[in-house]
């Protein structure tokens, strides 16, 4: 398990390489509540990231860094449904910002 900041500091390197504009926290992690087995939920503003192979690219790079599964969305808060992003607005945390 992964406190907050060995996450960010385990992926900022990655957010550099990609130029990805923000990566914030939010599920498990970003509560408190992640166990043993829990993945991580990642948003990103995405930056250069301007398609799905470099989307999986960049995903594939986060997992072998931090050794575990991470799922990501990639929009800005905006743009998501109402409900999902009032949930997110609730609980994210700023891992990285350019």
């Amino acid at each position: 398990m992964y406190t907050i900041d060995a996450i960010k500091e385990k992926i900022t390197p990655i957010c550099k390489q990609y130029m990805v504009k923000k990566v914030f926290l939010f599920g498990s992690y970003a509560r408190g509540d992640a166990k043993e087995g829990s993945d991580i939920d990642i948003r990103i503003e995405a930056g250069n990231i301007e398609d799905l192979f470099t989307l999986s690219s960049f995903r594939q790079d986060i997992i072998a860094a931090l050794g575990i599964e991470v799922d990501i969305i990639s929009a800005s808060i905006t743009s998501l449904d109402t409900p999902l992003r009032k949930n997110l607005e609730s609980e994210e945390i700023l891992l990285y910002a350019a």
